[in-house]
């Protein structure tokens, strides 16, 4: 006899349109792009990966990242200054896109563990480090990997080319994105 129980995995409208409009806006973060001259370009997706991992549950921004890359990997031009396809991604700097599904994950879970043993307190303190601490270094490493592998850069140069632009940026990216998730998270739990 079939199960007739719905399943707790089950995706809600609510979260599908979620998951959904973070793809679409990480889309877009990707194409504003100013390239730079280590071929690494300065884009916001660091900001909405981020915001993403901070609104969404974890397994939720797992499926929107990989949404994006799926998108990308299909021939959409998603990526940073409309690349696409899977040689993207097997490129020097496509280690970075591997890096985002990554910490979305790990922020987006870290965030809720770590809320839990504060009591729900200090959420912006908490986001910001949680969005640093982890989100930066699981989304550099498999980044400064690639780059090594396809360069033959050494791990120092490799860190210094990868970070040194864009180490500031990015933390100046996950305070922006805390301080946006905060409010956003606010008004989303008053539509469950």
């Amino acid at each position: 006899m079939a199960n007739t129980q719905p399943s707790k995995a089950k995706l809600t409208t609510l979260a599908m349109v979620q998951i959904a409009l973070c793809t679409a806006l990480i889309c877009v973060s990707a194409q504003l792009a100013i390239p730079l001259p280590i071929g690494v370009p300065f884009t916001l997706q660091v900001l909405m990966v981020m915001l993403t991992a901070l609104i969404l549950k974890p397994l939720y921004s797992v499926i929107s990242l990989l949404l994006y890359v799926l998108l990308g990997v299909v021939g959409l031009p998603v990526f940073s200054g409309a690349k696409s396809g899977i040689g993207t991604i097997l490129s020097p700097t496509g280690g970075f896109i591997i890096g985002f599904v990554l910490a979305a994950f790990f922020v987006s879970l870290l965030k809720g563990v770590l809320g839990r043993k504060l009591g729900g307190k200090l959420t912006v303190v908490r986001y910001i480090i949680v969005t640093v601490i982890i989100g930066i270094p699981v989304m550099y490493i498999p980044g400064i990997a690639l780059y090594m592998v396809y360069t033959g850069a050494d791990l120092v140069s490799a860190i210094v080319t990868l970070t040194s632009v864009f180490i500031l940026l990015d933390i100046a990216k996950c305070v922006i994105a805390s301080l946006i998730a905060v409010p956003l998270n606010k008004a989303l739990a008053k539509i469950y």
